[in-house]
């Protein structure tokens, strides 16, 4: 976090001109005083805004939280080269990576009520799990420089027509399942994304006869609701990127609990925990070309597919748990707070907030949970 603050605001105003320019963003900022949220009524017409602030409340109840103000941007991207602004932004995904500006906070989907967040799961011991590699989600056909991530899983699925007795990825139902014709867009889409956002091209995939069979025939390459706790009867979790836009998804966050190896799909994208990750013992990444064999040394080598999903777990107990995530974004406003200089305007002359006579402030303080489990 302070890496990228030091390099996307190198030279801060003063705190009090910081103040302001977050506060003129109505329906982006939000303000912390005395371990309160509070945020502009314009800030929770947007569904993941309002998951945000009641995340950052729940949050509040587990650490003391500082004083603070940020502008949020809740966009599956990440925010653009042309609109990056020497103020704190908190955004939830980069879709190029760690290049690009704002600093990494968790995503929407991990509550927002924390409280919630630790359930107790169902144990099923490893070697009585399914071999296979298990995921499910939508397929949607969007414009070229949005598809990268219906591309892959629409790889993904075609994996499963061609190897059944390695994978079990499919879309829910189909009408869920409504890939683009593969052979309508070719990388110029990826590098459009990684120049305007900055960072690095998403990895874009030659079509293969059985992509395009899945793509004529979509009733193919669905098979029905899995239920999340039903994830953990798989020694093998598939992840692929969002279908909205190819950067993060929400199915990946309970991923990691689930005492199963993660095999995270080739891609560009980052969140606030990757870092931590190590390819080879948290997880691996894996393509439609390395997919199989990847899936078929682990069946062959029991003991290994076993201490990745140990690992996988530790990634959860140690960075993704309730209080793990709490601690983690107490971190990112303390960093705030002491590169812009927040601290002594906000914690002893409120005066500077003189500009919220002119805002609909409301506290935030509670939650409600997400109910649709897959991204």
């Amino acid at each position: 976090v302070a890496a990228t603050l030091r390099r996307d605001a190198p030279a801060p105003g003063a705190a009090a001109d910081v103040l302001r320019a977050v506060l003129q963003s109505r329906d982006d900022f939000l303000l912390i005083l005395r371990n309160r949220v509070f945020v502009d009524r314009a800030f929770l017409t947007k569904s993941k805004h309002a998951a945000h602030a009641a995340f950052v409340a729940s949050a509040a109840r587990r650490v003391r939280l500082g004083n603070v103000a940020y502008r949020f941007s809740a966009g599956t991207r990440g925010v653009k080269r042309s609109s990056c602004r020497p103020v704190p932004t908190a955004v939830i995904a980069k879709v190029g990576g760690h290049r690009q500006c704002g600093a990494l906070v968790p995503n929407p989907y991990f509550g927002p009520d924390l409280d919630a967040w630790d359930v107790a799961e169902d144990v099923v011991p490893f070697a009585a799990r399914s071999s296979k590699a298990l995921w499910r989600g939508n397929i949607s056909s969007r414009p070229c420089d949005k598809d990268a991530g219906n591309r892959a899983r629409l790889e993904a699925c075609a994996l499963s027509v061609e190897r059944p007795d390695l994978f079990d990825a499919y879309c829910p139902h189909v009408n869920g399942c409504a890939p683009r014709d593969p052979d309508q867009c070719d990388a110029a889409g990826e590098r459009l994304v990684a120049k305007t956002y900055g960072g690095d091209v998403f990895p874009h995939a030659s079509t293969t006869e059985s992509m395009r069979r899945a793509f004529r025939a979509p009733a193919t390459i669905a098979r029905g609701y899995v239920e999340p706790r039903k994830f953990a009867s798989s020694k093998y979790l598939l992840h692929l990127p969002g279908a909205f836009t190819g950067s993060y998804s929400r199915n990946l966050n309970g991923l990691w609990r689930r005492g199963a190896v993660v095999l995270l799909w080739a891609a560009a994208y980052t969140e606030f925990y990757f870092p931590a990750l190590e390819e080879g013992r948290t997880h691996l990444v894996v393509d439609a070309c390395s997919a199989p064999s990847v899936i078929e040394r682990l069946n062959a080598d029991p003991r290994r597919a076993e201490a990745l999903a140990a690992a996988a777990r530790a990634v959860h107990d140690s960075l993704l748990c309730a209080d793990c995530l709490a601690r983690y974004f107490a971190s990112v406003v303390n960093h705030f707070r002491r590169h812009f200089a927040l601290g002594p305007v906000l914690d002893h002359d409120r005066r500077k907030l003189a500009d919220c006579d002119q805002l609909d402030l409301l506290e935030v303080r509670g939650a409600r949970p997400w109910r649709d489990p897959y991204g």
